[in-house]
């Protein structure tokens, strides 16, 4: 007669062993695979949720006027479904510093650099000097384009998964090249709040009517990314 063997109680506890620590790292695979998936969802929404704010905020911006200062924005997305994402957005007046500052600014990084190096004086010294003194009579005109016709805008997304908040920045620059041809150093005037008219003459009031080479564009430039458009 055949004789029949089975598992021993060893055998059998040594295979449980091995299951049991299979099925553990099995486990803490798929709950990682889980909060990676959640994490890029909220990550996914938070993007094009940043893009859609800003985007709103320029058309704002385009309807009431050039803001010429800081201007803060805050809420959340519940009218696009997303309660529990909240925004902080900033539309921030770039102010340029005066010359006399950037001046001693030179002044004292030339000074660091002859106490590192020990010379009296440095190389290129006269060149520089006159170059910068170039500077200084444009600088009025070029700090005025660029405090009149950009806008640095940010913002913030802040989502949370459990206990863990996270946030998203987006940070763009705008562009209103209208508002150039409404220096005052070029002829023009400068308008408040005033937004920009594509049929104004060139030059804005009291400047030059000669039209410029190309017709500039209207408006801001809208911020670059893989979500510009948003969410509607």
């Amino acid at each position: 007669m055949r004789e029949h063997r089975g598992f021993t109680l060893l055998e059998v506890l040594v295979a449980i062993a091995i299951l049991g620590v299979s099925l553990v790292s099995l486990s803490s695979s798929q709950v990682a695979s889980m909060r990676a998936t959640r994490y890029a969802r909220g990550l996914t929404a938070a993007s094009f949720l940043a893009e859609y704010q800003l985007l709103e905020i320029e058309e704002q911006m385009r309807k009431d006027g050039w803001t010429e200062s800081d201007k803060e924005y805050n809420g959340t997305f519940a009218d696009q479904g997303w309660p529990d994402i909240r925004y902080e957005c900033l539309v921030d007046f770039i102010e340029l510093p005066e010359f006399n500052r950037l001046l001693e600014a030179k002044t004292d990084a030339e000074d660091a650099a002859l106490e590192e190096s020990g010379e009296s004086e440095m190389a290129g010294d006269n060149a520089g000097d006159q170059a910068f003194s170039a500077l200084g009579m444009a600088w009025p005109i070029a700090k005025g384009a660029i405090e009149n016709s950009i806008r640095k805008a940010g913002c913030k997304v802040y989502w949370s998964d459990g206990e863990v908040e996270h946030e998203f920045q987006v940070d763009t620059f705008w562009a209103e090249a209208q508002r150039l041809l409404q220096l005052p150093n070029l002829g023009g005037e400068a308008i408040d709040g005033a937004p920009s008219d594509p049929d104004a003459p060139f030059g804005g009031a009291g400047g030059s009517n000669v039209p410029p080479p190309t017709r500039p564009s209207t408006g801001p430039s809208r911020p670059v990314g893989p979500a510009a458009g948003g969410i509607r």
